[in-house]
């Protein structure tokens, strides 16, 4: 999360390409590789801000992974500037990405969040919110994957004691 131009980050007083982020992804020998950039003009990442420190979390991975290749999430397409809320402190796409992968986007109800789940429910809840603002915003991606399956990027914990709301109709509740 940050500040971009067109075609690189503005890291403080240095600047990195687009094309230099994707390319020192690649050298790492990494089978699948998950770039997600929420800053003005990041669709440039493409072509088709405000996060804050967290706990520490545990990662665990089985080792069966059947993918390869690099996905790449943007928060804003080429030529639009990626929106911030102050109710949220922070971007609006890193919120939606968040909630996300926090279980928001499982949309198959499977205990999983996978890269298209998220994809899909980060792009709608931009939208939404933002179409609520002076210009709308549009996460824009790029999937180079081939595999079996669909690549899965949370795994979400059984939350005992706790069940979950599912709402027959569209529309806004309170």
């Amino acid at each position: 999360s940050g500040h971009a131009g067109a075609e690189q980050m503005h890291l403080g007083d240095t600047r990195l390409s687009f094309t230099a982020l994707t390319q020192s992804v690649k050298r790492t020998g990494a089978k699948v590789s998950l770039i997600v950039v929420d800053a003005c003009r990041s669709g440039g990442l493409t072509r088709v801000k405000g996060g804050v420190p967290a706990q520490p979390f545990e990662i665990r991975t089985d080792n069966k992974l059947d993918s390869s290749g690099l996905a790449i999430i943007a928060s804003s397409a080429a030529g639009e500037d990626a929106q911030e809320s102050d109710k949220l402190r922070g971007g609006i796409f890193t919120h939606h990405l968040v909630m996300g992968l926090s279980g928001a986007a499982d949309a198959s109800g499977d205990q999983t969040v996978t890269l298209s789940e998220l994809y899909r429910y980060t792009y709608a809840q931009t939208i939404r919110t933002t179409s609520r603002t002076r210009f709308v915003q549009h996460p824009t991606y790029s999937f180079k994957i081939k595999g079996r399956q669909e690549v899965v990027l949370s795994r979400l914990a059984s939350a005992r004691g706790l069940g979950r709301l599912v709402l027959g109709a569209r529309g806004a509740y309170i």
